[in-house]
């Protein structure tokens, strides 16, 4: 479609940086706000949109949006897009990768650091009115522990960077689509092993695999089981990676000491959630992208695929490419 064509496009944006202000001068872009009665029909006019994590796009949400042409998720996952649907509504979509990579991988080793060191414990005793460094038992230290990575992707590997550089910690990941060419090529110390002798020699398991058929509650009873007595496991991927009653079975029973969780099951997880209060779990709402930087970046990242499209480029990301640019 030529940018000529694009003059009237109806945009609704909120909170937005500026980002749009990087879009030629006929392309205009909407953002569907999740928290509205019914966010599509505010992006009924629409060719472009800017979709977050918040609405599923499926054939009937495709069906009422005849004008649109792109779909851009700002951020990584994609399980909330039925790409075959988009695909039959002739509507190109892509996600932005690389933009959280730094603010997730960030985010990751400050709830860890918050697990180990026992911070909530310490900063509910102060709540208290009370002073006693001793009542909140014995953190751990990171130096010299291995960390088990599942998924060896863009965060994993900056999560492994910052542990292995900076607190000296032995690293070993599974993959199952890592192949010997891209492990010869990191500069980490890493060992490739399979994902029983992860569970089993960890300290601290880090998540990093998308939510699909084969990942649905990989963290369960039967590999809980498995993990050392004491280990710590974070996960901020894909809230149904995890098995949540598996999860808090074991934090009452002392098998795992803690878990540190940005996603949930479902999300957001129900006002009653024992995940939300529990003493051995720090629990942030899926922010770990909400730094300024990483907005920003993953702004500019969908906006330039937006132009590409618009202009006749193939989008870098693309999930269905097989649609085809200019839309």
């Amino acid at each position: 479609m030529a940018l000529d064509q694009l003059t009237d496009v109806w945009c609704e944006v909120q909170q937005m940086s500026d980002a749009l202000d990087s879009l030629p001068a006929h392309v205009t872009v909407t953002v569907p706000p999740p928290n509205h009665p019914d966010p599509i029909a505010t992006a009924e006019p629409a060719q472009a949109i800017l979709a977050s994590s918040g609405i599923a796009y499926d054939r009937d949400v495709f069906a009422r949006l005849p004008h649109l042409r792109i779909l851009v998720r700002t951020g990584i996952g994609v399980d909330n897009v039925r790409i075959a649907d988009a695909s039959a509504a002739g509507v190109i979509f892509c996600n932005t990768p690389a933009g959280p990579t730094e603010s997730t991988a960030e985010h990751t080793v400050a709830l860890m650091l918050s697990i180990a060191k026992r911070v909530p414990e310490g900063q509910a005793q102060l709540a208290r009115g009370e002073f006693a460094p001793r009542a909140i038992g014995l953190g751990n230290e990171l130096m010299g522990k291995t960390l088990g990575l599942v998924g060896f992707g863009r965060i994993g590997k900056r999560v492994g960077h910052i542990c292995q550089n900076g607190f000296g910690m032995n690293l070993l990941t599974y993959d199952p689509v890592l192949t010997e060419s891209q492990m010869r090529e990191t500069s980490l110390q890493v060992r490739q092993v399979t994902l029983e002798t992860l569970w089993a020699q960890s300290d601290f398991i880090s998540l990093h695999a998308p939510s699909i058929p084969s990942t649905h509650h990989m963290v369960n009873a039967e590999s809980i089981a498995q993990m050392k007595p004491g280990a710590y496991l974070l996960n901020l991927a894909r809230g149904p990676l995890v098995d949540t009653e598996a999860l808090l079975a074991a934090l009452d029973a002392g098998k795992l000491a803690g878990a540190g969780l940005d996603v949930f099951d479902p999300e957001p997880p129900p006002a009653h959630a024992r995940l939300r209060t529990h003493p051995r779990v720090v629990a942030t709402p899926h922010s770990a992208t909400t730094t300024q930087e990483a907005r920003q970046r993953i702004e500019v990242m969908a906006v330039a695929e937006i132009q590409r499209h618009f202009t006749g480029q193939a989008p870098l990301n693309a999930l269905n490419p097989e649609i085809g640019p200019g839309g």
